[in-house]
């Protein structure tokens, strides 16, 4: 099959979110057989070194520049306008071009069109298209704006929720949108009841997500992963360290707290203490976890499913998360993970966890069997292309 892939972002370095989804989707359809030809932004023109990586997987790799500036300016000029910032920060006359070039020259099955801000780039073309969302934005947004309390964040964040709640009606253009969890489905059929959108899991690569080691657990250590420059994951950092950890410390006067993801804002820098480890990127996430006694996740809003909830999971590192960070995830409090939403509860179950090594054992074998059932990117990419294959000659 010849698949048209747009991103935002080039997908490599393959460290984390969107970036990590996608290059795992194009190794393994590669892998079966498929052809892909890759169309993405960069914003800088370093990113041409990823290039070359990429072309190991994709036929061809086509990048187009759009400088910070201009996007900034994109969304400068979009003030006036309804359109999503998001989607106006994406906004190039250059690549649509490239878009009509490629139809010319090459004769495509299907276009993968991922995330919403890409979305304006096919809602007019006659030929079978997946968007691939991830998540809801709108209820992201949504979550967002409730546990902001700065009066003017609250009101761009509430005039973007706005916009993007009407532009999600750009799904019904699409054969189908594919996000990772129910709960975003049936959000985003709110916005746009006649889509259609079926489920396409988060995934592992379990070739590296697979405890082979022989390494042995610290007692009483906490860890926290993630990029530290998006903003949910400092937020559960600041929550966490200000309302959750001096309840731990009191009844285990030794817990360490490891902060472990790259580009720590100072906010998050100015944490670092005796018991606080902030260690910013590492090559090696593995072994962090692996050393550990417990993932936390504590969450506060957001969407979809967490990487850094799968990844402890497949390695069978008890987690303790809240509500929102195991949304749409098969699991059950007490069985695979324990979850918990209120500073007392959370800290308890974190307690609970680094005191029971019988608890620490049944955490660990439940959720490594969830994930190895669900969550292979094997698995997952023989899913999309089951997707590809039924709407392949479908045009709306």
């Amino acid at each position: 099959m010849r698949i048209l892939l747009l991103t935002s972002r080039l997908p490599y370095p393959p460290y984390r979110g969107d970036k990590l989804k996608i290059f795992n989707l194009i190794k393994q359809l590669s892998k079966r057989g498929h052809e892909i030809t890759l169309l993405s932004f960069i914003s800088s023109k370093d990113e041409l070194q990823y290039v070359t990586m990429l072309k190991e997987y994709c036929s061809e790799v086509k990048t187009i520049y759009l400088p910070v500036w201009k996007s900034i300016l994109n969304c400068i000029c979009n003030i006036p306008a309804n359109k999503p910032f998001q989607v106006a920060y994406y906004k190039s006359k250059t690549f649509k071009r490239q878009i009509e070039n490629e139809f010319e020259s090459k004769q495509f099955d299907i276009v993968h069109v991922h995330l919403i801000r890409m979305a304006q780039y096919m809602k007019d073309f006659r030929i079978p298209r997946i968007l691939d969302l991830t998540d809801a934005g709108s209820l992201y947004l949504e979550r967002f704006l409730n546990t902001n309390k700065n009066i003017i964040y609250k009101l761009l964040l509430k005039t973007e929720l706005t916009r993007l709640s009407k532009y999600e009606k750009i799904l019904e253009y699409f054969n189908r949108c594919l996000v990772c969890s129910a709960v975003d489905k049936e959000f985003l059929l709110k916005n746009a009841p006649k889509a259609k959108i079926d489920l396409l899991y988060n995934g592992i690569d379990l070739d590296y997500f697979t405890n082979t080691q022989n390494v042995e657990r610290e007692p009483n250590r906490i860890i926290f992963t993630g990029n530290m420059s998006y903003f949910p994951n400092s937020d559960g950092v600041h929550y966490f360290v200000k309302e959750i950890f001096p309840l731990i410390k009191k009844q285990i006067q030794d817990a360490k707290l490891y902060i472990v993801g790259k580009d720590p804002p100072p906010s998050i820098l100015k944490l670092a203490q005796h018991d606080i480890i902030i260690t910013g990127f590492v090559h090696d996430i593995k072994d962090y976890y692996l050393k550990s006694s417990v993932v936390i996740a504590p969450i506060r809003f957001g969407a979809g499913t967490l990487n850094k909830i799968l990844e402890p999971m497949a390695l069978g590192v008890p987690v303790v998360t809240s509500f929102i960070g195991v949304e749409g995830l098969p699991v059950e409090t007490g069985r695979d993970i324990l979850i918990a939403d209120t500073p007392e509860d959370f800290a308890n179950a974190v307690v609970k966890v680094l005191k029971d090594p019988d608890m620490q054992k049944r955490l660990s074998e439940n959720a490594k069997n969830i994930v190895r059932s669900l969550y292979d990117w094997k698995i997952i990419a023989e899913q999309l292309e089951s997707y590809y294959y039924e709407n392949l000659g479908k045009h709306l």
